[in-house]
């Protein structure tokens, strides 16, 4: 593994660690660096390499244990939501007293 592909799997790990805190404003700018790093990688590759189709199926991986990661923290965010008590809406038996303004106009 050459350097550049080291750093790559250190920032992926860094981007998962940040999804799974639910720092996702940081998790989106350690993913812009990801795939900005991913495709000058890919770009110096030669055409055939093997390790083409190694980097891809890792891209792929990533994205689809984030994506199943974001999903399950929605699902438990909206759980705990549906958990909360619902209070009946409070109508006040008095009326707000009247402005000046209000009652010469």
């Amino acid at each position: 593994m050459s350097m550049a592909e080291s750093e790559l799997a250190g920032t992926a790990e860094r981007f998962e660690t940040l999804v799974a805190r639910g720092r996702y404003g940081e998790a989106r700018a350690c993913f812009d660096v990801y795939c900005r790093d991913l495709k000058e990688t890919l770009r110096r590759l030669p055409p055939g390499d093997p390790r083409l189709r190694r980097m891809e199926g890792e891209w792929r991986r990533l994205l689809d244990r984030t994506r199943r990661q974001v999903l399950v923290g929605r699902a438990h965010a909206a759980a705990r939501l549906a958990r909360l008590p619902r209070g009946r809406r409070v109508y006040s038996a008095v009326p707000a007293p009247r402005r000046t303004w209000q009652i010469l106009g």
